[in-house]
């Protein structure tokens, strides 16, 4: 949500259609690739980011708004003098071949189009993912430090400014579970760091089952994956034997979605904190796992628990937690709502406008508190997820799984990006046995 240079960015300009010259032949039949565009101010300039959802590639392309018209032909089936023809049928003026060519080849450089070129790409990808015993930290550097040192003490600093160690009386019961953020570290920072502090001399906990949100397309509801988890800190050792018996239990392909997890942020950034809380040495198991889509129950208002895949990965995590007797810890690594320009909506995001958004997510909260997941479904549903909670499905798994006694909030917040009149919200929530 911050203002933000895509990595390897590419910027293109379209002025009058003089466009720089890139030599480079076009693709027969330029087709995009499925992508997200979001606005972007350069030095008081408006501009369009494009970038890959799915993170095949962390390539970008910085675009005027003017060359969009220009790239929603790209569908495969128009050659570039079919580009030129419909273009100057719609606006009266000439795009000229050296200029499309050099935007054709701008989005190829960038892995954005949809050939051979990206299908090679893709397979090597996946070939070297499959073969890997670790998901490397694919983030790393970019979203926080790279060098453990370095990481450290940016931690330390959100642990600070969260007040350090949690002095308050913890409820009656034992801690079985965490709502922690997923948003950027150096944003939610003291809203992760009051979520982890919770954990200061548990070393009890034997294994952490870290349920994370799917921002990929999923084949399934719940995926997890076997492959030890990389960071700075070192590599955190995923408990396979635990995923294994998951997987027994459960109606469908729980490794089908394996891949979804390699660029996934939502699950790094909480073995990041996991560890650096345990002084690097994060001695338990983890257990993670991506909950994709719950749309159509939003939609609908029916119970997530009358799907199959929901109510069998409910049940098995259950199972899995009472086998461990009360050494397990669920972690949702979770964001609240998702509004503002960024997600579709005109409406200003101004201060009445966020304190309306807090007023809604503090009921949402009150649901979860509840420890009631129909509950929770059915604030969500009410108004068919108009706020677009990205941690629906996780929480609802946390709540259906755990089913707790009591629970405590520990902190909210909000983003602000002004730049594209947007918000995110997050907080973070203690779950007792």
């Amino acid at each position: 949500m911050q203002k933000r240079r895509a990595r390897n960015a590419f910027t293109f300009r379209v002025s009058h259609f003089a466009c720089i010259l890139w030599g480079m032949s076009a693709n027969e039949k330029p087709r995009l690739r499925p992508i997200e565009a979001f606005p972007f101010d350069q030095d008081g300039r408006q501009l369009v980011v494009l970038r890959d959802p799915l993170r095949w590639t962390e390539n970008s392309v910085v675009v005027s708004p003017t060359l969009i018209p220009i790239l929603q032909r790209f569908t495969g089936e128009n050659t570039v003098v079919d580009i030129q023809a419909e273009f100057a049928r719609a606006t009266g003026q000439i795009l000229p071949s050296e200029a499309l060519n050099g935007v054709i080849a701008k989005l190829d450089e960038a892995l954005l189009l949809d050939n051979e070129r990206f299908q090679h790409y893709r397979d090597q990808l996946v070939r070297e993912y499959s073969e890997s015993p670790v998901r490397p930290a694919t983030h790393a550097g970019a979203s926080y430090p790279g060098e453990s040192e370095a990481l450290a003490v940016v931690l330390n600093e959100h642990l600070a400014a969260a007040g350090g160690p949690d002095g308050t009386s913890p409820l009656a019961g034992q801690l079985i579970g965490l709502i922690a953020p997923h948003i950027d570290l150096r944003r939610g920072g003291p809203t992760f760091a009051r979520a982890y502090r919770q954990l200061h001399s548990r070393t009890d906990i034997e294994l952490f089952v870290i349920l994370g949100t799917g921002h990929q397309p999923m084949h399934h509801r719940f995926g997890g994956l076997r492959k030890d988890y990389e960071t700075p800190f070192g590599t955190a050792r995923t408990d396979r034997d635990a995923l294994e018996s998951l997987a027994a239990e459960l109606p469908f392909g729980f490794f089908d979605d394996e891949w979804a997890h390699r660029s996934e942020h939502s699950i790094e950034f909480q073995v990041v904190w996991l560890q650096h809380i345990f002084g690097g040495n994060l001695k338990a198991g983890i257990v993670p796992v991506l909950a994709g889509s719950f749309h159509e129950f939003s939609e609908t208002g029916a119970s997530p628990l009358g799907d199959p895949q929901v109510a069998g990965f409910t049940q098995a995590l259950r199972k899995l937690v009472e086998a461990r007797r009360g050494k397990v810890c669920i972690v949702a690594g979770v964001d609240f709502a998702h509004v503002g320009g960024r997600f579709g909506d005109e409406e200003a995001m101004d201060e009445a406008r966020r304190t309306r958004l807090e007023r809604d997510d503090r009921a949402m909260l009150d649901a979860i508190l509840s420890c009631d997941a129909e509950k929770f479904h059915h604030n969500i549903a009410a108004d068919k997820d108009a706020r677009r909670i990205c941690g629906y499905p996780a929480i609802y798994a946390l709540l259906a799984s755990l089913q707790p006694a009591t629970a405590r909030l520990l902190d909210y917040g909000q983003s602000h990006e002004t730049e594209t009149n947007s918000v995110v919200s997050f907080g973070s929530v203690a779950f007792y046995r």
